[in-house]
């Protein structure tokens, strides 16, 4: 078995009009003029985080906790034993960019709340309070790479013998004025990954390989306003695997050679 081989056992997805990955396969290519993709609903449930903790979280916090719950059970996982990995280009900046602003006014108190909630690893702490989860956590940040390099940190602890591992990949729009006039839609995604077994299903073992981007197939297109979030690239891998076909997937896009997994590669 190759080091970087893996088998992904769950997935989860939301993004606003899309509240699962069922939902999000059955859109349309493109929209009628007279009609506007949907967008309700507008933020996920998150039923995995407590209403009380739920109430204080961020629009990405939230997201994370879905589509985490959604990999975990659709994968047969054990939420309060498996290792879960955060990825987010820009993570809780809304949040920051809020104590930053309270920090320009004269005796404003900075709220311990949002202090709290501004850092990268807010989802890792919500989550593993809710579920009880004592395993090992990471947050981590690599720009239109995150996912590559969130994928690679999973494999190798898979590798590792460390068990079961749930990538969880979330991106929120940047708020003015570091957006600077870009505009992205948020969107979440999640794979529940562990070591490849006999018996798996051949499309769901996957091998993670370098190599140049320019022969491999298009992705299925995506609404302008997704394609532009930094984490895009998540979007054409999780539709890669519920289509359940082979196919080698480019985790870095914007290179010109790059991180792919290739998808049935077995085991």
């Amino acid at each position: 078995m190759s080091a970087l081989a893996f088998t992904v056992r769950g997935l989860g997805f939301w993004t606003p009009g899309y509240p699962d990955l069922a939902a999000w396969r059955a859109r349309p290519d493109t929209w009628p003029e007279s009609q506007a993709p949907p967008t309700e609903p507008a933020a996920p449930k998150a039923e995995l985080l407590p209403p009380m903790m739920r109430r204080r979280t961020s629009l990405l916090t939230r997201m994370a906790a879905e589509v985490a719950a959604q990999a975990l059970q659709d994968g047969g996982l054990d939420r309060a034993a498996a290792t879960l990995v955060y990825g987010s280009v820009y993570g809780e900046i809304r949040t920051t960019l809020d104590l930053l602003a309270a920090l320009l006014v004269a005796g404003e108190p900075l709220s311990p709340t949002k202090f709290h909630n501004s850092v990268h690893n807010t989802a890792a702490g919500y989550v593993s309070i809710a579920t009880g989860n004592r395993a090992g956590n990471a947050a981590l940040s690599a720009g239109r790479s995150t996912l590559a390099m969130g994928l690679v940190e999973c494999a190798a602890l898979v590798a590792a013998g460390e068990g079961d591992v749930v990538l969880v990949i979330a991106e929120e729009p940047l708020p003015e004025p570091l957006a600077a006039g870009r505009r992205w839609d948020p969107f979440a995604a999640a794979f529940a990954l562990s070591a490849p077994v006999p018996g798996d299903m051949p499309v769901r073992t996957c091998r993670l390989e370098h190599g140049a981007n320019d022969m491999l197939p298009a992705p299925r297109p995506l609404p302008a306003a997704l394609a532009a979030n930094p984490c895009a690239a998540a979007l054409a891998l999780i539709e890669a695997l519920a289509a359940g076909a082979p196919a080698r997937i480019a985790l870095e896009p914007h290179l010109a050679s790059g991180w792919q997994c290739t998808l049935g590669a077995g085991a």
